[in-house]
Formats: C-alpha cells, sequence, structure tokens
C-alpha cells in the first residue's frame, strides 16, 4: 500500500512540474516579438526564491500604467531607475522582462527534467508493486 502512495505522489508531482514547464514555456512564447514600453522600478525584492525580482510601473503606449513584476533583467539595478521592457497583456495578467533579455530556457528544462524524473520514478515503483502482487498469488497458489 505505501508503495502505491508513493508511486501516485511521484505521479502528482510530475504533473505538477509538466505545467509549471508549460508556463515558463507559454511566457516565453507571449514575450516573444512582444511590444517594448519603459517602465520605472518601484521596488526591488531581493529575497524571492528565483532570484531578485523587480516590481515595475510600465507606461504603456495608450498611456495607461501597469505593474509587473520580472526576476529577467540584465543588470543590477536600483529603485527608481528607469528602463526598457517587453511586456504582454493577457486579461489581468502582465508578463515582463528586460527588453533585450532572450526567452529563459531554464526553467523549461529544468521543470521538464524533474517531471520526467517524477513520472519514471511513480511509474517504475507501480510496475514494482504490480509484479510483487503476481509473484505473491503465483506463491500463494502454490505455482
Amino acid at each position: 500500500m505505501l508503495e502505491r502512495r508513493w508511486a501516485l505522489g511521484f505521479l502528482a508531482w510530475s504533473a505538477l512540474a509538466f505545467t509549471i514547464a508549460y508556463w515558463n514555456h507559454d511566457e516565453n512564447q507571449r514575450l516573444d516579438n512582444a511590444p517594448t514600453a519603459p517602465a520605472v522600478i518601484t521596488h526591488i525584492n531581493r529575497w524571492t526564491k528565483g532570484g531578485p525580482e523587480l516590481e515595475l510601473d510600465i507606461k504603456l503606449p495608450d498611456g495607461r500604467t501597469v505593474t509587473g513584476q520580472t526576476n529577467n533583467f540584465n543588470d543590477v539595478h536600483r529603485t527608481g531607475e528607469r528602463i526598457l521592457v517587453q511586456y504582454a497583456l493577457d486579461g489581468r495578467d502582465v508578463y515582463v522582462r528586460e527588453a533585450g533579455q532572450g526567452p529563459d530556457h531554464t526553467g523549461v528544462w529544468g521543470w521538464m527534467a524533474a517531471g520526467s524524473g517524477a513520472t519514471l520514478t511513480g511509474l517504475t515503483l507501480m510496475v514494482l508493486r504490480t509484479r510483487r502482487n503476481k509473484l505473491r498469488e503465483a506463491v500463494e497458489d502454490g505455482g
């Protein structure tokens, strides 16, 4: 019973990892050839899991200002500094990276590797459990 729980846990983890990989890929696709706009750094959060993150006020060409965050930038920046960013709007979501930055494939490949490893482990545990059950049944049947 314990092996089945571990196997299902690994398979659930793989689904989560593949979902996050897809989200990273989707963000890269949205920002590919995206328009640029000036932005002002309003805050730098240096203690995030993925490294420092810039909080930005982005001035759109239509005069609106939207707020976005990114950890995909070139140099060390200071609060109040103006930078040029690529942006993509999707309803209430704002996708942002500093202009000149290419797609960030490390997140996609890292989560794909985690998902593949978890899938392989989960399936291996399921196969081992099935084989043990069949072997146990054969021994109990006297075969």
